[in-house]
């Protein structure tokens, strides 16, 4: 929203004595976040209340339109959805409307209009553009690609058991990221011995990308194959050098290592 509004986007630190229901504001928008990752329906809509109330008393005079932004991309459960309802219902003669914002309208919000200048520094560039970030992770599946995979099962890091089965990968996949973790040990390598601070550059931008596809996505499965695709496009368009199973493996294995790192995909709140 920054990225878009500038200046213009305001958001309240809560740390002193709350932000009274403001969790972002610009032009008579009032957003209220909720990211919960087991919400329950009761939170949810004690939250949607709360908030509102809370915005209407200390910022209504400069509200037009509040905005419920969520994390859920199947919409929300039947009872907040109601009490959304509702709400726009009590309100349909005040000068504020009421709006439910999905991860798919938070994008749209956050990013329609935007021009190249604004997107490649939160998204990286396309891959004829190639900034920094893209550079480094090119270079690390082009290198990858060409390692001799020499298995070290000894090297594989702990990954708790439940966040497989919390992101409700496949069996199919499941299996992928298993046989793939004992190679792993191979980018962890490849990223000690690089330049500093290329991990990070790639961390950043892997992970705006799989917040874009977990956006647009609700399977894990189908966000994991998109990001090796993301990356094979972005490293190979053009080298035809190495073998293409070879490619598609070093993809693979960035993936799963980013996977183990935890830096993509979910986490049980109970292990963080």
């Amino acid at each position: 929203m920054t990225a878009k509004h500038g200046s213009s986007f305001m958001q309240v630190d809560a740390s002193f004595r709350g932000d009274w229901g403001c969790d972002g504001y610009v032009r008579g928008l009032m957003l209220a976040c909720y990211g919960a990752r087991r919400p329950t329906e009761t939170r949810v809509v004690t939250k949607i209340e709360t908030d509102f109330e809370k915005a209407k008393l200390h910022w209504g005079s400069r509200m037009t339109r509040w905005a419920f932004v969520h994390n859920n991309s199947q919409g929300l459960p039947k009872m907040a959805a109601n009490a959304i309802l509702n709400l726009g219902s009590i309100q349909s003669n005040s000068h504020i409307t009421i709006e439910s914002w999905p991860p798919q309208i938070l994008w749209q919000e956050c990013f329609e209009g935007l021009g190249e200048d604004r997107l490649i520094p939160l998204l990286g560039a396309p891959p004829n553009s190639r900034p920094a970030g893209m550079t480094y992770i090119a270079e690390a599946l082009r290198s990858l690609s060409r390692m001799p995979r020499i298995p070290d099962p000894q090297q594989v890091l702990p990954v708790p058991e439940d966040k497989i089965a919390f992101n409700k990968f496949s069996e199919s996949t499941e299996k992928i990221i298993r046989k793939f973790q004992i190679d792993t040990h191979l980018v962890r390598y490849y990223f000690d011995s690089g330049t500093p601070g290329e991990q990070a550059q790639v961390s950043m931008n892997l992970r705006m990308r799989y917040d874009a596809l977990v956006a647009r996505m609700n399977n894990a499965d189908a966000v994991f194959h998109a990001l090796v695709d993301e990356l094979l496009q972005e490293a190979f368009t053009s080298d035809h050098t190495t073998d293409v199973g070879e490619q598609k493996n070093a993809a693979i294995l960035i993936i799963t290592h980013f996977f183990e790192s935890c830096l993509l995909f979910e986490m049980p709140s109970e292990l963080l």
